[in-house]
C-alpha cells in the first residue's frame, strides 16, 4: 500500500500530489481534477513564496474551494505536499501523519 493509500484509508485525504520547483510530481489527482489543482498549485506556490520573505517557519497553510479543503505542507524549500480534502479534515491528524512519515513522503522524489 502507497503512503497516498494509506492517507486515503485512514480518511485524511480525498487526493495528494508533489510540487517541486513548481511543477507537479507524484499525483493522485484524476483528470477531472486538473483545473482544482492547477489553481492549487498557483496559489500555494505563491503564498509559500510570500510567506518566505516576511515570516520564518510558515509551513502551511489551507483554502476552501467549494466543499473541499485544499492543503499545502511544505517539506523544503523546494518541495510542497498538496492535499484535497473533505471540507471538515482534521489537519492536525494530517500534520501529525506528515511529520511522522516525512521520510516516507521525501523518498518518492
Amino acid at each position: 500500500m502507497t503512503i497516498w493509500h494509506e492517507m486515503q484509508e485512514e480518511g485524511l485525504i480525498l487526493y495528494g500530489c508533489f510540487l517541486q520547483g513548481g511543477e507537479i510530481k507524484e499525483s493522485t489527482f484524476p483528470s477531472e481534477y486538473r483545473k482544482h489543482l492547477a489553481v492549487a498549485k498557483q496559489s500555494l506556490v505563491y503564498i509559500f513564496k510570500s510567506a518566505a520573505k516576511s515570516a520564518q517557519g510558515y509551513d502551511e497553510t489551507h483554502m476552501e474551494i467549494g466543499d473541499n479543503l485544499f492543503s499545502g505542507f511544505q517539506l523544503d524549500n523546494n518541495t510542497i505536499l498538496v492535499f484535497l480534502s473533505e471540507h471538515d479534515a482534521n489537519t492536525l491528524h494530517i500534520r501529525q501523519f506528515i511529520e511522522d512519515n516525512k521520510k516516507r513522503f521525501m523518498d518518492l522524489l
